[in-house]
């Protein structure tokens, strides 16, 4: 009998102790952007956002539901801290306008991106005179785990 009880005790306390470092913070939110791309790749950013997260599989996200370039266009987006690019760059396609279209890209970021303050940061996808805006939304950390598969990046359709 006092076999079990210690069995059980030792399970509860393992299972309490299991739980307390499943605990994410971050939340999978939609902050809005608009901005402007610039020409011959200037970058454009965003104000910053700390990234509380220690792990780089802890995915970033961002979409692009409306460019002027016009839907099925490409923007090459990444995170960046104080100048330092920390995150993959991906090409997004933009939607087609509606606040519900393209889709979603959970990237990982890079160890300097962790425990940080960080901006997204968008380039157009190649060297052009043009200018043109974009709007979309992004979160600096949304406790999605890079699924093991993927190297960088993965999508997902509308608002999964």
């Amino acid at each position: 009998m006092k076999k079990v009880r210690v069995i059980a005790l030792g399970t509860i306390l393992a299972c309490s102790i299991g739980l307390g470092t499943l605990s994410v913070e971050a939340g999978n939110e939609n902050s809005g952007y608009s901005f402007k791309i610039k020409k011959e790749q200037g970058n454009e950013t965003t104000g910053t956002k700390y990234r509380q997260t220690t792990t780089e599989r802890n995915t970033w996200k961002v979409r692009m539901y409306k460019s002027e370039e016009g839907t099925n266009t490409y923007t090459t987006y990444w995170l960046e801290t104080n100048g330092t690019n920390v995150s993959p760059a991906v090409d997004v396609k933009a939607g087609s306008g509606g606040i519900n279209s393209g889709r979603n890209h959970y990237i990982k970021g890079n160890a300097g991106a962790n425990a940080t303050e960080v901006r997204l940061t968008a380039e157009n996808n190649n060297y052009s005179s043009s200018t043109y805006s974009v709007d979309g939304y992004w979160d600096e950390e949304t406790g999605r785990m890079l699924p093991s598969q993927y190297k960088t990046y993965y999508t997902t359709e509308y608002n999964k």
